[in-house]
């Protein structure tokens, strides 16, 4: 026998002594196999360290982790986990502490189950588990608290508990988010001074059980430092606490307790197991046996015909923000005729986070009058039977029923009787409710949340808020307005940054609330740079309903079994830009040769919300917090096969696009991801992929003429190159061949001949000469050759590129079209206007014939021909056509664009061949006033400026060299 305090006892006896449990109890909980089912916080740690050396790939952090838990620092050592293992903590904790009773061996309960027969029906533990309420006689009747629960504690202050009732002071794993684990969390509860609004209700009512009841420590070891750091923790708030508390420990720690407090006692077991379950049979024997229950005096009050009201979340009413139009939606399509197979249906689905919970809610709130027999609602991925005998017990059976009898009522009362509202929240599967749907041709309805389709339930689909709205909700919920203009729009950038999402709109406004010291632009930053902590501690959601955002966010693995093509699809835009993605860049990605083949999996993820289409555009991207979140889930580092395969496509589509200026608007539409996979090859350490990715980057720039901007990313592509182990000729001569462009068309056309011979070198032997590129190349060259004075053998080259060019496309094509252009510069510079003439329409008509007039290359043969025909005499068709390109050219680049000013200088000298000086001079001066002193022309207009104001310009004045096409020309004297 244990020696047992006389005022233990008479705590017992009178029902004042009240169990806190420590994580001793769970850790005797075994398996079928025998197994402990918890680890200890040491094990726990140590877990966390072979997660982040092993699953996460970061050792640096496994070693500080376990040099905590080695020198038993293990609060230290949760706060180091949690930080490395980022947003993955939640998900470990679940794997650690998240069991089913299914895998319970039932007898390793004993320990647990005689904590309940102390005579308390309110325990308070430290513990995150379920092993209270596995243990519990009573389990139907349980209710469980998270650290705070303000009402419930509230009438616990006035009149007790009940019902059994476990109260998880730490946080329970259900709500992981809310856990208490690191010394952060620690400091939130107990420190004096520094404890969060959010814990006072908590603290006061611990406080007030210590000065009024005996507390019995369960499961408590002062061999593990972590223990003996949650009772000092209590310790400074028992000063004063009438008491005694009492812990018990085995024998073998006698040596080593310390009283923290006068109101501590130690009891003395023999050993852990046998002896310490003797011990508490031995106190639990003290306890008064309970009376019996006695029935209610009116059976009447319990009828199935009994309506009922069961919703477990308020309604926000007024609040309630941009939804009004679904409210009335759904209103509409429970009560008209449109039934299915199910009956009179409808679903709220879509992404984690928009509202469904809230909605349904609502509905049931604004429409309670419509069902004479009540609303019902059940959580469809919880335990649905017990739901059930609670719905039972507290409406339709008498308590003392059978429990058999009670969930028979509750099921027969759902599939039976009409005019019911019944409401299945979180559904993912239709078969888990499947027994329990009123009969189809009933007049019940039946309303479902779900982040999936659900067969036989009518859609109602919810879109993200708009701006307006999303500002609304943020200030509504932060309560307090931005003061100021940058306040504003900080606030602004918020909503658009968390893309309309209700709950996280909500949880925001919650930090903001909380922390008045925070600016609208330091949380704006905040959710920049550390997305999960600008949620930490705000959940403040009006239905509770998976507070932890990451957890709502994440996608289900049997939504990709319903479309397969959807994971890759998102996977392949959670680590692109954030822009939307055009469906043909998509196809590429995904090696799809078919835009139908994608189909199925855009609407899906439409439907759902997890995708947002571009407004009239096929183009998607996916939710800013969704891919926030899949990020964690699919880091780059575990997938580099995937990403080089990514890189290769996107470039291969980026290559196709490059060149021709059509589809210059759709290769700046996608710009966005171009750089977003140049930076993830970057961070995998992959140089050829970002190399070529960086090269094609240089495009848009030389299209609208930033050649200096386009010449940096051109010699950038070939650093990184150059740190390739391995070569790629082909990508090596791109790079060689466009920064001789870029030297070309900035005034360096003796650099840009070296560098385009040595690309031709390349791609003769890469390629031989039938092919596209090698043509490219000996353009190239012939152009540079002219503009140092070599207009013969630029002819010579530019005739075998355009054989070449012949062979490879035929006539009607843009490089054919292109090399008759350049032919016909090239016999102009030899004094044969005329053949230059010829050749110079002959590309006109090809270029307007597949561009049509509204484009560069058809402006740039007008330009050119324009220039023949002032050579030829005839000033006027020289001008008519000027006109005609200068015009084009503007509307298309601008006033400041190269080509166009190049086009504003020839029609400048044709005014002044047609006699009309002023006019000429005027426009000169209005060019000269918009351009830098650095722009590729500004000289030789100054120099045309001097001459028309000395009028020694005369007809036939040699301007700068006409527009070869694509490549950009070195000024000619």
């Amino acid at each position: 026998m244990t020696f047992i305090p006389q005022q233990l006892k008479e705590s017992l006896q009178k029902g004042l002594a009240i169990p806190f449990i420590g994580a001793g109890v769970s850790m005797s909980v075994k398996d079928k196999e025998g197994n402990a089912l918890f680890p200890s916080w040491k094990s726990l740690l140590e877990l966390a360290a072979i997660r982040l050396e092993e699953a996460d790939n970061k050792p640096d952090e496994a070693n500080i982790v376990k040099g905590y838990v080695k020198t038993n620092r293990l609060l230290d050592a949760a706060n180091e986990a949690k930080q490395a293992l980022a947003a993955n903590w939640f998900d470990f904790l679940k794997q650690q502490f998240d069991h089913s009773e299914k895998d319970v061996a039932q007898d390793s309960l004993k320990l647990a189950r005689a904590i309940w027969q102390l005579g308390s029906k309110l325990i308070i533990t430290s513990n995150y588990d379920h092993v209270l309420r596995w243990a519990c006689p009573h389990v139907h009747d349980l209710e469980q608290w998270d650290i705070e629960a303000p009402v419930e504690q509230r009438e616990l202050l006035r009149n007790g508990v009940n019902k059994p009732t476990v109260w998880h002071l730490h946080g329970r794993i259900d709500n992981a988010a809310d856990i208490i684990l690191t010394p952060d969390g620690y400091s939130k509860l107990y420190a004096e001074g520094t404890i969060e609004h959010k814990y006072q209700a908590a603290l006061k009512t611990l406080q007030s059980q210590l000065s009024s009841r005996s507390f019995i420590f369960i499961g408590f070891s002062l061999a593990d430092e972590d223990f003996v750091q949650q009772i000092q923790s209590l310790a400074d708030i028992f000063q004063g606490a009438a008491g005694p508390h009492y812990v018990l420990l085995p024998e073998e720690q006698r040596g080593h307790f310390k009283k923290m407090a006068d109101c501590i006692e130690p009891i003395y077991f023999a050993n852990f197991g046998a002896p310490q379950l003797a011990l508490l049979n031995e106190l639990a024997a003290l306890v008064p046996q309970p009376e019996t229950i006695s029935r209610p005096d009116k059976v009447g009050e319990y009828s199935p015909a009994k309506p009922v009201f069961s919703v477990p979340f308020a309604s926000k009413g007024e609040q309630m923000i941009g939804r009004q139009a679904a409210l009335e939606q759904v209103h509409c399509q429970l009560h008209s005729c449109i039934r299915t197979a199910i009956g009179q249906t409808a679903a709220f689905q879509g992404l984690g986070g928009l509202g469904k919970t809230q909605l349904a809610v609502e509905y049931a709130y604004a429409y309670q009058k419509d069902y004479a027999n009540g609303v019902i609602w059940i959580n469809a991925d919880q335990d649905l039977n017990v739901q059930l005998i609670q719905l039972a017990e507290k409406n339709w059976v008498s308590p003392v029923a059978d429990q058999a009898f009670k969930l028979t009522t509750a099921i027969k009362r759902l599939r039976e009787v009409p005019d019911c509202l019944i409401i299945f929240d979180n559904l993912e599967n239709l078969e888990t409710i499947k027994e329990i749907l009123p009969a189809a041709n009933g007049a019940s309805h039946i309303l479902v949340t779900s982040r999936f389709e659900q067969a036989g339930f009518v859609a109602i689909p919810l879109d993200t808020l708009s701006p307006e709205q999303g500002l609304q909700l943020l200030l509504q919920e932060a309560g307090r307005q931005p003061q100021n203009a940058d306040e504003n729009q900080a606030a602004a950038s918020i909503v658009q940054q968390l893309g309309g999402l209700p709950l996280a709109l909500e949880l925001a406004g919650a930090f903001l609330q909380r922390r008045t010291t925070v600016s609208w632009q330091q949380y704006l930053e905040l959710l920049h740079k550390n997305l999960p902590a600008a949620f930490l501690g705000s959940h403040a959601s009006w239905t509770k309903h998976e507070a932890d955002i990451y957890s709502t966010l994440k996608i289900h693995e049997s939504l990709f079994n319903e479309e397969p093509l959807l994971k890759p699809l998102l996977n392949t835009l959670t680590w692109s830009g954030s822009t939307a993605m055009s469906g043909s860049l998509l196809c590429a990605l995904l090696a799809e040769s078919e835009p139908t083949n994608l189909i199925g999996a855009l609407s899906l993820g439409c439907a759902l919300r997890i995708l947002q289409q571009a407004d009239d555009s096929n183009a998607y991207a996916v939710h800013r917090l969704v891919r926030e979140v899949r990020r964690a889930e699919l880091p780059l580092t575990e997938s580099p096969e995937w990403v080089v395969s990514c890189a290769e496509r996107l470039g291969d589509w980026f290559t196709s696009h490059r060149r021709d200026f059509s589809d210059l608007a759709l290769f700046e539409a996608n710009f966005d991801h171009l750089t977003a996979w140049q930076q993830n090859a970057q961070t995998l350490g992959l140089p050829l992929p970002a190399a070529r990715l960086l090269w094609l980057q240089a495009y848009p720039a030389w299209h609208w003429g930033r050649y200096r901007e386009a010449q940096q990313l051109l010699e950038q592509a070939q650093t990184l190159y150059a740190q390739s182990a391995t070569a790629d000729i082909a990508l090596k001569a791109h790079l060689l061949n466009d920064l001789g462009l870029m030297k070309h068309a900035l005034g360096d056309s003796k650099k840009a001949g070296e560098l385009s011979k040595e690309a031709l070198s390349l791609r003769l032997d890469l390629f031989g000469k039938e092919h596209q590129d090698t043509a490219d190349s000996l353009n190239d060259v012939a152009l540079y050759s002219n503009a140092l004075g070599k207009a013969a053998q630029a002819l010579e080259l530019s005739e075998q590129a355009l054989q070449i060019r012949r062979t490879l496309f035929g006539e009607q094509h843009p490089d054919t079209a292109r090399s008759l252009n350049n032919i016909a510069l090239y016999y102009d510079a030899l004094g044969k206007p005329a053949q230059a003439l010829e050749l110079g329409e002959q590309a006109l008509r090809i270029r307007r014939t597949l561009f049509g007039e509204e484009h560069p290359d058809t402006a740039r043969s007008l330009n050119n021909v324009a220039g023949y025909y002032d050579t030829l005499g005839q000033p006027a068709q020289a001008l008519e056509l000027g006109e005609q390109a200068l015009q084009i050219l503007r509307m298309l680049f601008g006033d400041m664009h190269p080509d166009t000013v190049l086009s504003n200088f020839n029609l400048i000298t044709y005014l002044v061949a047609n006699k009309q000086r002023p006019e000429a001079l005027k426009r000169l001066e209005t060019q000269l006033r918009l351009l830098r002193k650095d722009h590729p022309y500004y000289e030789d207009l100054q120099r045309l400026r001097a001459q028309l104001l000395s009028k020694t310009i005369r007809p036939g004045f040699r301007q700068p060299a006409k527009n070869p096409g694509k490549n950009k020309p070195k000024k000619r004297r």
